[in-house]
């Protein structure tokens, strides 16, 4: 014979599948009791620090919402400091490559190795390629 308990948020009776633990019919009514929960501890809080409670209006706007000229100024000035942070710290060997590194890097590769046409790939697939500067025969 099962034991039926009553869910304490919203009082329909069920059967628990986790005897003695389960105190709500379904994990909907267990977070929906949390956060009413939550919202009366705001409520109370702002009772014993003695603020008056009063409802927003539908137009009315909070002042955290507002967007200020000195918001705005600060928020640049913070971003300009970490990137110049950034800047300063960073060690070149750590820094992001930009499109003009790659566009070097390209160029010193076709510059440097010239790509051998009458020879095949190797095992593994690499193509063959003429070091100018060592006079070997690589595979990039």
């Amino acid at each position: 014979m099962k034991k039926t308990e009553i869910c304490l948020y919203c009082g329909i009776g069920y059967v628990p599948k986790r005897r003695g633990v389960q105190k709500f019919c379904s994990n909907s009514c267990r977070s929906l009791n949390w956060k009413s929960k939550q919202q009366n501890k705001e409520v109370k809080s702002m009772v014993l620090q003695g603020k008056t409670i009063k409802p927003l209006a539908q137009n009315e706007s909070k002042p955290e919402d507002k967007i200020s000229v000195a918001g705005i100024g600060n928020a640049a000035i913070g971003a300009s400091l970490v990137e110049i942070g950034k800047e300063v710290l960073t060690s070149p060997q750590n820094k992001a490559a930009t499109k003009g590194d790659i566009q070097d890097l390209k160029t010193f590769l076709r510059s440097r190795y010239l790509k051998v046409h009458n020879l095949r790939k190797d095992p593994h697939g690499k193509t063959p390629y003429y070091d100018v500067k060592t006079g070997n025969l690589v595979y990039l």
